[in-house]
């Protein structure tokens, strides 16, 4: 938590030197959750596609984080039930179930492994983005004028 701490503090640092004054409050939004800087700044798209990304990233992780937990307890009681087995039977299928949970464990601490890395990557992204990534300087509203009247259009810029 420690390192977390530091890094954070580190980037908000270098922020702060390398970015605009103006632009420096939109970098600590980005800082805070990946994509929020964007919304602020202006640049709809990418910071749809990295609050998108984000969230999507954080949910699997937390759905592998909690599938991991049951297999280590399915291991932990299969594991007690084959060390208290007194049938050659019950051993052979306690056992069997243990290998099993293990290595279903194992899998999902990997997919644990890449949610995670991912989730730094959008976020690491989202904040150089708003460091360094251009766009967003175009005016948020675009005028046509026609002969029967006007039309007033969002834009976008991605």
């Amino acid at each position: 938590m420690r390192n977390v701490i530091i890094v954070v503090t580190a980037l908000l640092v270098v922020a702060s030197t390398s970015v605009d004054a103006a632009d420096t409050g939109d970098v600590i939004y980005s800082v805070l959750f990946p994509g929020w800087g964007q919304i602020r700044a202006g640049r709809y798209g990418r910071g749809a596609l990295l609050v998108s990304a984000e969230i999507i990233t954080l949910t699997g992780l937390m759905m592998a984080d909690i599938q991991y937990d049951r297999a280590v307890e399915q291991y932990d009681r299969a594991r007690a039930f084959y060390l208290n087995a007194r049938y050659i039977g019950d051993a052979h299928y306690y056992f069997d179930t243990m290998n099993e949970k293990w290595d279903d464990a194992e899998n999902l601490h990997t997919y644990r492994t890449i949610l995670l890395g991912t989730a730094i990557g959008v976020w690491a992204a989202g904040v150089a983005d708003m460091m360094w990534g251009g766009g967003g300087d175009g005016p948020p509203l675009s005028l046509d004028v026609s002969n029967g009247g006007f039309i007033v259009s969002k834009t976008f810029s991605f």
